[in-house]
């Protein structure tokens, strides 16, 4: 059976799909402009802290807000300017009061939770150390993704993510950085980014469920309208909560968008990640994600070190490339085999299973046949003993 499923295996590597190329490049463009994007965020948001004595100068709650708003734009003209040519554009089986419209409502609510959770987060933390802790929900999502959407790994992808944890936890949070937040600040950032990676493994599957299973004829962009819409609607009263009056708030959002430059460029650095991550959810899966989001650590790391001052220390290089050969375990060509080779012995089992099966049903019916053609003779043997 082994060697059955290595012959299998090298005959798939020799024969892939002539698509197989132009597919690992849809993953690549989104995810490395993932990486760019998160990377800029976190210097974005360091920046304006720099500028306004270690604030950020806008509120956070409506930063978000308009953060949805601008995605939600985005997403709509973008539907609107390929509706024409689609066959099929999602309003054909729609319902505002179904399930399936409203499940939106759950990554969408979550989404705004985790995005005022790394507002906080970042007023608390350097660049790299905000984008290291960032990644603790990479595990979760791998469980999460294996329990919920049945995606398989090979047992090399799976110690990937453990190494990934490995780097994390070796990298040291006392690096030097001009940075205004003090030690227990840093250590208030980590535990709200922690809880916050918990929060996003579980809304980052409930939405690659909807993009990728609910409705699955349906543009990305029009179940991207759904979930930008409700989460402008939570966004919009959770801000509105914390105004203490409509005048108040209205006075929030145009300090937002025309207070500083810097917090116009966030706010759209933001939408653009957002964007980002439903191409890559859509083309790829969270995990992907959330090597994207690692990646970021090594751009970070060096810009922070030019514009910023940041100095990191040998236990935070340590643990950077510790982080970096999980990339090479997960993303080796290495898996390809291992996967193919695991669905051969699969195969290979079941098909043991089956013909252990039939033998057994071939058994029985043998053993049923010689007991009732014995049957008589015995008869006749006792009749004659009598």
């Amino acid at each position: 059976d082994g060697e059955r499923g290595r012959r299998e295996s090298s005959h798939w590597m020799r024969r892939r799909p002539a698509g197989f190329m132009q597919g690992i490049s849809s993953q690549l463009v989104p995810a490395c402009a993932l990486t760019v994007l998160t990377t800029s965020q976190a210097m974005l948001v360091e920046a304006a802290k720099a500028a306004h004595g270690g604030k950020i100068p806008y509120d956070t709650s409506v930063a978000v807000f308009l953060t949805e708003a601008l995605k939600l734009c985005i997403a709509l003209v973008t539907w609107l300017w390929q509706r024409p040519n689609l066959e099929y554009t999602g309003l054909e089986t729609f319902s505002p009061l179904s399930w399936s419209a409203l499940a939106y409502t759950v990554p969408a609510t979550l989404f705004i939770v985790q995005n005022n959770l790394v507002f906080q987060a970042l007023s608390l933390l350097d660049p790299p150390t905000f984008q290291l802790w960032a990644c603790f929900k990479i595990i979760p999502v791998g469980i999460l993704a294996r329990l919920i959407l049945g995606q398989r790994r090979s047992t090399v992808q799976w110690a990937a993510l453990g190494v990934l944890a490995l780097g994390m936890a070796t990298t040291t949070t006392d690096c030097e950085v001009l940075t205004q937040s003090g030690g227990s600040g840093r250590w208030l950032g980590i535990g709200i980014i922690t809880f916050n990676g918990f929060l996003s493994a579980l809304s980052s599957i409930v939405n690659e469920w909807l993009i990728k299973f609910s409705d699955p004829r349906a543009p990305l962009m029009f179940k991207n309208m759904q979930i930008y819409f409700w989460g402008c609607l939570v966004a919009a009263a959770y801000s509105f909560a914390h105004s203490s009056s409509a005048a108040a708030w209205h006075a929030l959002l145009g300090q937002a968008v025309t207070g500083s430059p810097l917090g116009v460029a966030i706010i759209l650095n933001n939408a653009a990640v957002g964007l980002c991550v439903s191409a890559v959810i859509k083309y790829a899966d969270n995990l992907t994600k959330g090597f994207s989001t690692s990646a970021a650590v090594l751009l970070a790391s060096a810009a922070s070190s030019v514009t910023f001052g940041f100095v990191p220390t040998s236990s935070f290089l340590v643990g950077t490339a510790v982080a970096c050969s999980a990339f090479y375990l997960y993303f080796g060509p290495h898996n390809v085999i291992l996967l193919a080779h695991a669905d051969a012995m699969e195969r290979a089992a079941k098909t043991t299973t089956e013909l252990e099966s039939l033998n057994a049903d071939e058994d029985v019916e043998v053993a049923s046949f010689v007991s009732s053609h014995a049957s008589p003779a015995n008869n006749k043997e006792q009749r004659g003993r009598q």
